[in-house]
């Protein structure tokens, strides 16, 4: 499965809690009522994250830009268009965050997973950058064979509950932006990273602990400052929600309404357009008087 990531924060003059109510229910109540985003879209999970977490607290720092939200669209392909004229038509006017995003397609890999794991909860999302001169191949070795069992060892009985590595896919980034012209999307970020790492933890105390422990921070900081530039990377630590899933075992999320055609969803979505009063096109012209 593929994975369009959407980073962001809330817009100016807005709150975190305005933003955060927007995202949970009205654009959500939308996605769900809308046919072609539920046809393409096999899983949607939110992260509400909180910026204000100090440094001290995490291995890599805060992002300098405060992204407060995380967003991942599972999809069967790589499709840089959108879902269709409906999909704009009925998602686009809904403007709660910032122009200012960052946008990546990414396939996971999952590095560890307990066996009474399910989704939702604490996590830690970390994004790495690249360190100049050096292959994505020599980096992909060392991130898979040394770095990922080095941080199972440190944390696998430290309250993490899955490890999961992400690593980018190719897109034409001028592609992306001429499907999304006027939309706010036209202006992200498309700068791939070297990778996401995801980690699950029991509790928030957990994830902290990946900063406040001298001795784990120490030991997790050599071995990212071995394969990452530490200075332009970052974490995330953030709530996951998980608002439907239709490909994981045991977390399958009943069918979206919309797509049944009997369905009241699909019909109030059938009828929805035009959502506007009658207008006339062109000049007006008078009716003729019969002689």
């Amino acid at each position: 499965m593929i994975k369009f990531i959407i980073i962001s924060r809330h817009k100016p003059g807005w709150t975190r809690e305005r933003f955060f109510y927007e995202w949970a229910f009205i654009h959500v109540s939308l996605m769900l009522h809308t046919a072609p985003s539920m046809r393409r879209f096999k899983r949607y999970v939110q992260h509400y994250a909180n910026p204000d977490i100090p440094n001290e607290y995490r291995v890599l720092p805060g992002s300098a830009m405060g992204w407060e939200s995380y967003a991942e669209h599972w999809t069967e392909k790589l499709e840089t268009t959108t879902p269709g004229p409906e999909y704009t038509e009925q998602m686009q006017p809904h403007s709660f965050s910032d122009s200012a995003m960052e946008i990546a397609y990414v396939q996971g890999e999952i590095a560890y997973q307990r066996t009474d794991f399910h989704s939702g909860g604490v996590k830690v999302i970390h994004r790495l950058a690249k360190p100049a001169r050096r292959s994505d191949a020599e980096l992909l070795g060392e991130w898979r064979d040394k770095h990922v069992l080095t941080v199972t060892h440190l944390l696998a009985e430290r309250g993490m509950r899955k490890y999961e590595i992400n690593l980018p896919c190719v897109i034409d980034a001028a592609e992306f932006r001429g499907n999304r012209v006027g939309t706010l999307f036209e202006r992200a970020s498309i700068d791939p990273p070297l990778g996401i790492e995801e980690l699950w933890f029991d509790t928030l105390e957990d994830a902290l602990r990946l900063g406040s422990d001298p001795e784990l921070h120490s030991a997790l900081t050599s071995s990212y400052g071995g394969f990452i530039d530490m200075q332009n990377s970052y974490s995330m630590i953030a709530h996951e929600r998980v608002v439907f899933d239709f490909v994981t075992p045991g977390e399958i999320s009943a069918q979206s309404a919309v797509l049944n055609p009997d369905s009241l969803e699909a019909k109030v979505f059938k009828t929805g357009r035009p959502y506007h009063e009658p207008k006339v096109e062109g000049p007006a012209s008078k009716p003729g008087r019969p002689g």
